[in-house]
């Protein structure tokens, strides 16, 4: 007894480490809605050295002045959200969404998440800084606001040899900006520049994430940089043991945590020239995310100019797929932080399509569960009925173990040779589990960072199913069902164990659940409930196959 006991403890402590392995916990420094961007507001005006050394194109806050002009916000309207940009720099100061779902008091349209909250220009979103040009463009030099239009602002800065223009105005695409920027040399000589967009994101220092009682509400801030037809990202905290930057094909930059982006996206240029991103962190909770161009001489008198598409919300792959300026494709989408994305995207598609027939995303994760049920229902038939043979297996299983007790050897092979003889495998059981798994992962990455679950109402007393069970409901009857299905399931070779396994595995994956999303636990809930049913078939199919036998 002992021993069956340290045997299912053992494999309860692989599982909970392979787990642990899968999914990591998240870093410290959890972002509430709202704090893309923020920053600790110091008193000296500046952001507090870590000793990390500066990135290539980084102009350090700590050593700018403050701007001395006076402050004048311009807001550009569009249906999904409002964009208010400082006269501090041009930078974009906040961004507050519109849309019904994201009103933290419902009717209320100033009641909107907010992006967001920056105290400082040095590290607001879309500041600029030119590194190895032949002039300089401090933070304190003051910018002129102009507007062309009604969904359109224009900020201007001068120096003794150019003048800088940062151009915006609102797109009709969701969530997003046009931005241009433009160079214009003042002087009788050429002038080198060599532009750098800055982007910027911050953690909130009072909430941290890092075991599974806080794992549903872990938001962790991350900067992100797709280059090279790959995305690289790191949490702040990783950035503040190693900065990166990487040359090449960079298609964008972004601010990212789990539902929301600020993200970054250059037009191509003609002809092509290699770009260079890079990521750092400028404090415990600040990063920073840097986009810059190849050095470009502005002849005299003449002009040079960028354009950028950028993204600010929620990380819908609809919106993200669009985002692709002058028609070169961005991959905007692959800000979302999934698992096994070549089946994760399907399954949000098939998500999608299941709740726009039955208008809850609660009652389609129901949908999507009874989806993949039929999907494996194969390969799980086959496994139930190889445990129903391994079941009947037993009492010839425990005379041999009886008889060769001594023997390990050759247990084993006379183990094989009665599989061999009754049709049995002893994967049966096993490969129809590893063939789920790509799929249960994937499922479980993309009920995880789905914005479609965030806030979303089920059955009138869930209200975010991207959230753990405010009542805990969900996972104590997934843990009862589970057991349930577990004594139901044949006892194999060792019906001792098999007793213990059906006590503890439940009691272990409920304490799981209930810090899980909500989403998550109706997921599984949904798939036991199908597991006992599947079982029931088995065991009818069994006991008719065993009649007509005898018969």
């Amino acid at each position: 007894m002992e021993k069956r006991l340290l045997l299912a403890v053992g494999l309860c402590m692989g599982i909970l480490l392979v787990w642990w392995k899968i999914f990591p916990p998240p870093t410290p420094g959890v972002t509430q809605p709202g704090t893309i961007g923020r920053a600790l507001d110091s008193p000296t005006g500046s952001l507090p050295s870590m000793g990390v050394a500066p990135a290539a194109g980084y102009v350090a806050a700590e050593a700018l002045a403050s701007p001395t002009a006076a402050e004048e916000v311009v807001t550009l309207e569009t249906p999904q959200a409002r964009f208010e940009l400082s006269s501090l720099g041009g930078v974009l100061r906040q961004v507050k969404l519109k849309d019904a779902k994201f009103l933290l008091k419902k009717g209320e349209p100033e009641s909107g998440i907010e992006l967001i909250r920056n105290v400082k220009p040095q590290i607001a979103p879309l500041r600029v800084t030119f590194p190895k040009a032949d002039f300089i463009l401090p933070d304190t030099v003051a910018w002129t606001v102009s507007r062309p239009a009604a969904d359109a602002v224009t900020f201007r800065a001068e120096t003794d040899m150019v003048a800088v223009e940062k151009r915006y105005r609102a797109l009709p695409q969701r969530f997003r900006l046009g931005l241009e920027i433009v160079i214009q040399n003042k002087t009788d000589k050429p002038v080198s520049e060599s532009l750098a967009v800055h982007v910027y994101g911050t953690q909130d220092p009072a909430k941290k994430g890092g075991g599974f009682l806080d794992y549903a509400s872990a938001n962790v801030a991350e900067m992100v940089c797709y280059a090279n037809e790959s995305p690289a990202r790191s949490s702040i905290e990783a950035l503040l043991k190693e900065s990166d930057e990487k040359v090449g094909d960079v298609r964008w930059v972004a601010s990212d945590e789990k539902f929301f982006a600020i993200a970054l996206v250059p037009h191509p240029e003609t002809p092509a020239q290699e770009r260079k991103c890079g990521r750092r962190a400028t404090d415990a909770v600040t990063g920073e995310a840097f986009l810059s161009f190849a050095s470009r001489t502005v002849p005299p008198g003449g002009t040079t100019g960028y354009g950028f598409d950028v993204f600010a919300g929620p990380k819908y792959t609809s919106d993200l797929d669009q985002v692709n300026p002058g028609g070169q494709e961005s991959h905007l989408s692959k800000v979302v932080n999934v698992t096994f994305a070549v089946l994760s995207r399907p399954l949000l598609y098939l998500l999608k399509t299941f709740q726009h027939f039955v208008g809850n995303w609660g009652f389609a994760i129901i949908l999507l569960t009874i989806f993949v049920k039929l999907l494996t229902f194969y390969p799980t038939q086959r496994a139930l009925m190889s445990g129903k043979r391994m079941q009947k297996l037993a009492p010839k299983m425990a005379e041999l173990r009886k008889k060769h007790e001594n023997d390990r050897q050759r247990l084993g092979a006379e183990t094989m040779n009665m599989y061999k003889t009754h049709g049995v495998s002893p994967l049966g059981g096993c490969l129809p589990s590893l063939i789920q798994m790509p799929i249960w992962i994937a499922l479980f990455s993309t009920l995880n960072y789905s914005v479609e679950l965030y806030r979303a109402d089920f059955l009138g007393y869930i209200h975010d199913l991207s959230s753990r069970d405010p009542y805990f409901i969900s996972p104590l009857l997934m843990g009862g069902v589970m057991s349930f299905q577990m004594r139901m399931s044949p006892a194999g070779a060792d019906p001792q164990q098999q007793k213990m396994m059906s006590i503890m595995m439940p009691i272990m994956f409920t304490g799981f659940s209930l810090f899980l999303p909500a989403g998550l636990a109706i997921y599984t809930l949904t798939s036991y409930l199908i597991g006992i049913l599947q079982q029931l078939l088995v065991n009818h199919l069994e006991k008719k196959r065993v009649g007509h036998g005898s018969g």
